[in-house]
């Protein structure tokens, strides 16, 4: 067995193959000792503008939680770039802003009047612990559709930013105001205090049509943090809001950290109706404080099942000043509001790693009920059954530098989402290799190399008898979509003509769009050598494969012959030192390489297991495909396109941009409602 396995990884090795980006890694232990370094990125020969894209490791991989849905992340820290992204469930990204907004936070899919947009909020976070920004929404091409500011004359804040059923938005913001703090001091005082502040606003005026704020209902003396100078240059944090959600009674649902408390507001009068948690803490606890007891939580939501209600968060179990545990969780607690009685209904921590945040976090609700939890100044983030059980963990940072601050992402989440990119796929050629990849384009699944004997850059007119050419199954070479960029070598015996762009095609192998042009030059079958005289020359569009000129071939068949001896040869030598290896060293040795660090769930404890699942057995087969379909040309899924429609009808010339104009329904996964 696992000489076979070797064996598929030399054939790999020999003979390349369609394989792209950094590989992500599985419990890997030197990662998380940071061996390679405090935040492993990779970039893009197609596409260097998309920067600091984390190399995910994955303590369980997300291909355990695939409910196709995307991985939601916008690292930044005092190592990590500030990018907002999209990976999918390998660690591949499907987009990377390479657009600039400040620091990002909350990068999330939201519906708008019946569209999904994407959602987040950039700005300037060095303002003692929140922020004055904008928040901004995309569209399905990733154009700016909505830029919005806070109403009122104030600054936006990077906390909160929620769209409502009612298509208005809730903000978070935070403002000076000079406050009386003589319940706290003990004598008649004045300071300055940051207020919490939350509006509720028009979006498409930016009107302010509800404003809260903290000081006008909650005395300073509620706050759980120390009084500092309380001077105008350093204000008193007293409340810090950091989430805000309306509900069908058109009241507010918040989350106050340094009160310790969520709070329901009422949203006609502001007034406080009732709060979980804190000093004034409304409910009767009946899991002996664990429901009303947290510290520094984040990201409140209203959760209902079965006609019982709940409110879920993430608690950090810590904060700036203080620390209750050694590991942040997330919670789900069970509240009757007849009763005013609160109980613990489940609580999700990792059992693996104790990791405990100080600062920022999110906890959602999938649409399966599944739990997500992102672990804010921490670069990682967990998926859980809805009864608690530890399925999938992605860490983006060392787990050994968990605590530093190197690596943060506010709210790490999951969403569908289907987008066609406004931009074209980009192809590149680097030597002999060409490398592609469409950032933003989430339906692509087959790439459509394509050639040409004429450069048509810079034309948009093409004769019958050219389209008719660029559609001929012979000159079409399928290659599989691997990771964000996938790359092709370009062999002599491809027969590529010296003109090339590839296609994207989606599952039903409709276009989605084309690339760019790139001259193979003399890597093309049209360049051959001359018997005498200057060498190479470009043939022109009269000499195809099936009509070759005398002298044209034989170079190029000694060559072809020449390498397939020396990889024949280098295959045969590799074959007897494996097999020798085999049969000579110990066993147990030869498996350690095909072995890794992984979680026994049985005892707790990091233990050597098989990679059997999720590992490098199974991702050999899609390799060696994309091989196969290289020399292969004319391909099952090549034929099926050439004879149902792609490469024959003249409605739908692939080399135009007949992405569909209409998106259809897309789900959105708003926190299980």
């Amino acid at each position: 067995m696992y000489f076979l396995s070797l064996l598929a990884l030399a054939l790999t090795t020999i003979l390349g193959s369609s394989i792209a980006d950094e590989a992500p890694f599985y419990a890997n232990s030197q990662y998380n000792n940071g061996k390679y370094g405090k935040y492993v990125t990779q970039t893009f020969k197609s596409n260097p503008h998309v920067t600091a894209v984390p190399v995910v490791n994955f303590m369980k991989p997300f291909t355990n939680c695939d409910d196709g849905s995307f991985l939601f992340i916008a690292p930044r820290g005092t190592v990590a770039e500030s990018t907002p992204m999209i990976l999918d469930i390998t660690g591949s990204p499907i987009w990377a802003s390479t657009q600039r907004y400040g620091e990002v936070y909350n990068l999330q899919v939201q519906s708008y009047k019946g569209s999904p947009y994407l959602s987040f909020w950039g700005g300037n976070d060095a303002v003692g612990g929140h922020g004055v920004g904008e928040y901004f929404m995309l569209d399905q091409r990733y154009n700016q559709r909505y830029r919005i500011k806070a109403g009122n004359g104030l600054g936006a804040d990077l906390h909160a930013f929620t769209i409502t059923e009612d298509d208005t938005a809730l903000i978070s913001i935070y403002a000076k105001k000079i406050a009386d703090i003589h319940s706290v001091v003990g004598h008649h005082r004045k300071g300055w205090i940051w207020d919490s502040i939350f509006q509720e606003l028009d979006i498409e005026t930016g009107e302010a049509l509800f404003e809260w704020r903290a000081s006008e209902h909650i005395d300073v003396s509620k706050s759980y943090t120390e009084i500092n100078d309380a001077t105008e240059g350093d204000p008193w944090d007293v409340y810090h809001i950091n989430s805000v959600e309306k509900d069908a009674e058109a009241n507010y649902l918040i989350s106050i950290r340094f009160l310790r408390a969520i709070l329901y507001i009422d949203g006609q009068t502001g007034d406080v109706l009732w709060q979980l948690g804190g000093k004034d803490n409304s409910f009767t606890d009946l899991s002996n404080g664990e429901a009303t007891t947290s510290l520094g939580q984040h990201d409140a939501h209203w959760h209902r099942k079965d006609g019982n209600t709940f409110i879920t968060f993430f608690d950090n179990r810590a904060d700036w000043y203080h620390t209750m545990d050694n590991q942040s969780r997330g919670k789900r607690i069970a509240i009757d509001l007849s009763s005013m009685t609160a109980r613990l209904d489940h609580a999700f921590s990792d059992p693996t790693t104790q990791i405990l945040s100080i600062s920022q976090g999110s906890y959602q609700t999938l649409p399966n009920n599944h739990v997500l939890l992102g672990y804010g100044f921490n670069g990682a983030m967990a998926e859980f059954s809805e009864d608690g059980e530890f399925l999938c963990a992605a860490y983006f940072q060392p787990s050994g530098t968990f605590g530093s601050g190197d690596v943060q992402s506010y709210r790490n989440l999951k969403f569908n989402w289907t987008a066609y990119p406004e931009d074209s796929p980009v192809l590149v050629l680097e030597r002999e290799v060409l490398y592609f990849s469409w950032n933003g384009a989430t339906e692509v699944v087959t790439w459509l190399l394509l050639g040409s004997n004429t450069d048509e850059r810079d034309g948009d007119e093409y004769s019958e008898e050219l389209l008719q050419r660029k559609r001929a199954v012979e000159d079409a070479i399928v290659v599989p979509k691997a990771g964000f960029e996938t790359q092709y070598r370009v062999l002599a015996g491809d027969g590529l003509k010296r003109f090339v762009r590839v296609v994207a095609l989606d599952k039903e192998g409709r276009s989605l769009g084309t690339s760019n042009m790139v001259d193979l030059g003399e890597l093309s079958r049209d360049w051959q050598a001359e018997e005498e005289g200057e060498g190479l020359r470009y043939t022109g569009e009269n000499h195809t494969h099936d009509e070759p000129v005398d002298g044209d071939h034989s170079y190029l068949e000694k060559d072809v012959g020449d390498e397939q001896i020396l990889i024949g040869f280098g295959v045969f030598t590799l074959l007897s030192v494996l097999l020798v290896v085999f049969l000579t060293v110990d066993k147990k040795q030869l498996a350690r390489l095909w072995r890794r660090d992984s979680f026994d769930e049985d005892t707790e404890k990091m233990a050597i297991h098989e990679e059997r699942e999720g590992g490098r057995l199974r991702h050999l087969w899609p390799r060696l495909l994309a091989m196969v379909s290289r020399w292969r040309r004319k391909d099952h899924f090549t034929e099926i396109s050439a004879r149902e429609r792609l490469l024959a009808r003249d409605d739908e010339i692939i080399l135009a941009q007949d992405r569909p104009q209409e998106f259809g329904e897309v789900g959105i996964c708003r926190n299980g409602r």
